[in-house]
């Protein structure tokens, strides 16, 4: 948990809020995602199996390079999720 020095308040409109979370999902796309198994528009992690078999990551563990990947797309995740649920609650 981060101190109350650390935190900056800001203030956006449901808009730009709305903005933004779109922008956090384009960016673990095309920057974050870039090294990772992407198909139709999802990147996809470990455990983001769709059905019964994890057709990418099934058998292997990540590398070095994509599990630093993994962690920062989850912090983007975590980020929008908060986000996404400010949207929703204006």
């Amino acid at each position: 948990m981060r101190s109350d020095e650390d935190r900056v308040a800001i203030e956006f409109s449901a808009d730009e809020l709305a903005l933004v979370c779109e922008a956090l999902d384009s960016h673990e796309y095309w920057q974050l995602g870039d090294q990772l198994p992407r198909n139709n528009g999802l990147v996809f992690l470990p455990g983001d199996a769709l059905g019964q078999v994890d057709r990418y990551w099934a058998g292997r563990e990540p590398s070095a390079d994509e599990q630093l990947a993994i962690e920062s797309i989850a912090r983007c995740r975590m980020l929008a999720e908060r986000l996404g649920a400010l949207v929703n609650q204006v």
